[in-house]
């Protein structure tokens, strides 16, 4: 046995993840040339795939079996038949002086004859190292003792580095086609070997993102992953997502320098052709040809060139050229040659009429768009950006657009277009721009379409009152009298400035009271609807009666064709809500949610699901609002806003009925400040929760204090919905368990007006239970029992499960105790279904102290599905269509699908098919009456409302 290499013995190589695989293959090819069939293999792979540490362990492997193991590596421009020389020394003496075919043969047979000798003391192993570099002649010997030693146990391994070309290239082609030869392609490294070699190099496993990261900056090369990692552990960065931001800066860093290093090693005509696939990002021939001037075979050659080196990705890539390389190539460029390349790429790319955004991407690199063609390119690539990504390229364009000095009306058009591509990004942005666009318009026209649009983007805003001062003046200048030319600019001012006063508790006064008298529209146009949009809501402020505010939210939302929605769709959508119609709120919030998805609108889409959330909570589907209010926490917080009010707000209205206090509490803390304070429905709802946060937490003085406030600034807002922020009835009940029952009573007596007025089976429901807490006696149990059967009659289940389990807390101290154990039951079941598990479990306590008997599992999943849900899913379950379920129902078809995917949902089922039998039986909400002496029992609290 005998070993011979020409390598230090560096003992990294015996650390080899994901490549256990090629070198076990090795293994199994050299044991069959030790059987007597003599084998090669070419290992095949670019600079750092880990040829050579494949090698390395192949040897030390093949040496510890007894094998001969002669290991070099090719030597560039060394003199011919060097390699076989290295392999087989001693050797010169037998190499003949002539040249030429005869001479050759003659060299080939002494290679032959030494190659035997060697195998007469057993197995051999040849290994060639970097055999591209390797001369024509070596290689072509070697290929001579495969033919002659066939029957003998030898093995030839050649190693090629792909993306360096060598005189052996071709030598080593023509030596795959011998039938004893075959090639191995070394890939990148899988998950598991990445993680394995980050682990050892950073001392821990990594987390899931920062391995994906590794995986993406080294493209899975051994070689550029391990650099990688050494110079992020010597800046110190550990492998977790704390470490996510400095490893991409290390990690390009790297890049740029690799991929500099690799270029200054090629000719002239590939670095031209590699600056040109920087530029477009793309390889197109004709139009990499023409900015090249590279073309035909030399620019195929240069491009395999490109893609052998890994600046360029393999053909079929989704990325023909990283960014961080891209950038590292077009460094190498002085800039004014870089802003001619780009200006050479824009004329070729518009002449050749590809797309606008693509031709706009040239563009944003010049200094000015100097050439006529060129403005008009950048605004028609703005207007095509489809999404977030490309509306970032969109801003440039317009940019680059307004530093080119339009002047006059184009100024102004160019700011409103950029305003409109910055909203979903960048809302001060737009602000900004629009309010400039207002400043420099003269014309009463275009003053009056930048101001409505300045407001409708201020809304709910800090500068919602500002936008409402300008859109009063605008409003000021517009004629009044019916007919007079500009009359009609008068509509779509005054709803931008309802729409944007009406959240706005600076700015609601004013704006009331200029829409005191103003007619109400039909319609008929979008400014029209966003008006009639604006008045249901003070309409609902107003406190009712309700099914005027419905009225005009109804019409508000009348669209015989697909529209875009906002404000308008959002403002009836929440009155909606307030007025119980619940089926017809939820399917213009899914409107909502749908269309600002599709337009790629951030806020609309957060607002659309807070109003969900809160709507699903009311119905008493708190598990789903839980869900609903969490993904647009996550949405707020990745369009850069984290505390953002209503998402949070939302959330934690639900988690409380959860019986979550702590991180409700939380969740209204993080949002407390001037955001909050700013708008009519957050401030109040705000102070609403949060006092129900102070009550769960035992604070009820904090909680009364924040109801009472609620109270108060309501009324500063002459705002008197009862259901807007039911803070009276909480209060009302809370100030009898403090025993000021005179107090109570007073309060009591206050809400009765609003709650007649608004007139929804919840607010009587409501009323009721707040008149029945003051009572005394009989009058106490009639007026809970009032309040049972009003809210049966609403979709409120989970204020109706309250107020069950306040009438059989009531007939239970009375000794009513029958009657007690059917409505505790009764609120199991409501609070069972509703998610509301703590009123469920105290319930069920009481009814088993009286007597009653419920298994846990007493409460079909039926329940759990509101009144809309199952009416759906009785349907669906007959073998009726979607399609006629939503004609039957009077529901959308969008509607009907998201009631049946709830439902599955809720059931645990996979389809209609599955949906259970007593979805067939009718369903009649309970109702129950009682008699009997009154008294609340002093040992049970009544659920906070």
């Amino acid at each position: 046995m005998a070993v011979s290499s020409d390598r230090g013995r560096d003992a990294s190589w015996r650390h080899l993840p994901g490549r256990s695989h090629a070198l076990d293959g090795l293994l199994r090819t050299a044991a069959a040339a030790r059987a007597g069939s003599a084998r090669a293999v070419v290992v095949r792979g670019p600079a750092g795939i880990g040829r050579t540490a494949l090698l390395a362990a192949l040897a030390e492997r093949l040496t510890s079996t007894g094998m001969t193991v002669r290991h070099r590596t090719a030597r560039p421009g060394a003199r011919e038949h060097q390699a076989v020389r290295d392999l087989f020394e001693p050797f010169d003496a037998g190499l003949p002086a002539a040249t030429g075919a005869p001479a050759a043969y003659a060299v080939h047979r002494a290679l032959h004859r030494r190659a035997t000798g060697l195998l007469a003391d057993g197995p051999l192993a040849l290994i060639l190292d970097d055999a591209q570099a390797c001369d024509e002649a070596s290689l072509n010997g070697l290929g001579f003792v495969l033919r002659r030693a066939a029957s003998l146990p030898l093995l030839v391994i050649l190693a090629q580095r792909t993306e360096r070309p060598g005189p052996g290239a071709d030598a080593l082609s023509a030596l795959l086609a011998h039938d004893g030869c075959t090639a191995l392609d070394l890939g990148p490294l899988d998950p598991a070997a990445t993680a394995a070699v980050v682990t050892r190099a950073l001392g821990r496993p990594p987390a899931e993102l920062f391995l994906q990261h590794c995986a993406e900056l080294s493209g899975g090369n051994p070689g550029l992953l391990t650099r990688l990692l050494t110079d992020a552990r010597a800046a110190g960065i550990r492998p977790d997502t704390d470490g996510l931001h400095r490893l991409r800066a290390v990690g390009e860093d790297l890049l740029t320098r690799s991929a500099k290093a690799r270029l200054s090693a090629q000719a002239g005509p590939v670095r031209a052709v590699a600056r040109a696939v920087a530029v477009l990002g793309h390889t197109d021939p004709e139009l990499l040809g023409a900015l090249s001037t590279v073309t035909g075979r030399r620019l195929t050659a240069a491009l395999e060139a490109l893609r052998r080196a890994g600046i360029v990705a393999p053909a079929g890539h989704p990325t023909v050229i990283r960014e961080a390389v891209r950038r590292a190539v077009l460094a190498e460029l002085p800039a004014p040659e870089r802003e001619t390349l780009r200006a050479r790429a824009a004329r070729l790319l518009n002449d050749a009429g590809r797309p606008a955004c693509e031709v706009a991407a040239q563009l944003v690199h010049l200094k000015e768009p100097a050439e006529p063609w060129m403005p008009g390119v950048l605004r028609a690539a703005a207007a095509q950006a489809p999404d977030r990504t490309t509306a970032r390229a969109a801003m440039r364009c317009l940019r680059r657009v307004l530093a080119a000095g339009p002047t006059g009306g184009l100024r102004q058009e160019i700011r409103v277009e950029l305003a409109r591509t910055s909203a979903p990004l960048a809302p001060a942005t737009t602000l900004a721009q629009l309010r400039q666009a207002l400043a420099e318009a003269t014309r009463p026209h275009d003053r009056a379409r930048i101001v409505v649009e300045y407001g409708l983007t201020a809304v709910g805003t800090r500068r919602a009152p500002q936008a409402v001062r300008e859109l009063g003046a605008v409003l000021d200048t517009l004629p009044t009298e019916p007919g007079t030319p500009g009359h009609g600019l008068r509509t779509p001012v005054a709803a931008a400035l309802l729409v944007t006063a009406v959240n706005d508790r600076t700015a609601l006064a004013a704006a009331r009271e200029r829409a005191r008298d103003w007619p109400v529209p039909r319609g008929d146009s979008r400014g029209e609807r966003h008006l009639l949009a604006s008045l249901s809501t003070l309409a609902a402020f107003d406190g009712g009666p309700a099914d005027q505010a419905v009225d005009l939210a109804r019409r508000a939302l009348w669209i015989e064709s697909p529209a875009p929605v906002g404000p308008c769709v959002l403002g009836a959508s929440i009155v909606l809500a307030l007025a119980d119609e619940v089926d017809e709120a939820m399917e213009a919030f899914e409107r909502c949610v749908s269309d600002s998805r599709a337009r790629h609108e951030p806020w609309t889409h957060i607002a659309a699901l807070c109003g969900q959330s809160l709507t699903l909570h009311g119905t008493g589907d708190v598990a789903t609002a839980v869900t609903t209010a969490r993904t647009a926490v996550d949405l707020a917080a990745r369009a850069g806003c984290p505390g953002a009010t209503m998402p949070a707000l939302a959330l934690a209205t639900a988690l409380l009925s959860q019986g979550d206090a702590e991180e409700a509490d939380a969740l209204l803390d993080s949002i407390a400040g001037p955001a909050v304070a700013q708008g009519v429905w957050e401030w109040h709802q705000f102070l609403y929760t949060k006092g129900r946060a102070r009550r769960e937490r035992g604070d009820l003085e904090g909680a009364l204090e924040l109801w009472l406030h609620c109270g108060r600034s309501l009324e500063a807002a002459g705002i008197s919905n009862p259901v807007l922020a039911p803070w009276w009835l909480p209060a009302t009940t809370t100030l009898v368990q403090q025993g000021r029952t005179r107090a109570a009573a007073e309060l009591a007596e206050r809400s009765q007006e609003a709650v007649r007025r608004w007139g929804t089976p919840r607010a009587i429901g409501l009323g009721l239970i707040a008149a029945g807490v003051v009572a005394e006696g009989k009058a106490r149990l009639d007026l809970l029992g009032e309040a049972v059967d009003a809210l049966a009659a609403s979709p409120a289940r989970l204020e109706r499960a309250k107020a069950e389990y306040q009438l059989g807390c009531e007939l239970l101290a009375h000794g009513a105790t029958a009657d007690a154990r059917r409505h505790l039951r009764r609120t199991v079941e409501l609070a069972t279904g509703c998610g509301y598990h703590m009123l469920a479990a105290r319930a069920r306590k009481l009814l088993v102290a009286a007597g009653g008997r419920m298994s846990r599992l007493a409460v079909s999943p039926v329940d759990s599905l509101t009144e809309s849900e199952r009416r759906v899913a009785a349907l669906a379950r007959r073998g009726i269509s979607n399609k006629e379920i939503a004609a039957t129902l009077f529901l959308s078809l969008r509607t009907v699908e998201a009631h049946l995917t709830n439902v599955y949902r809720k059931l645990d089922v996979r389809g209609r098919a599955d949906l259970p039998p007593s979805l067939d039986a009718p369903y009649r909400p309970r109702r129950h009456a009682a008699d009997g002496p009154r008294r609340s029992p002093a040992d049970t609290r009544a659920p906070s409302h």
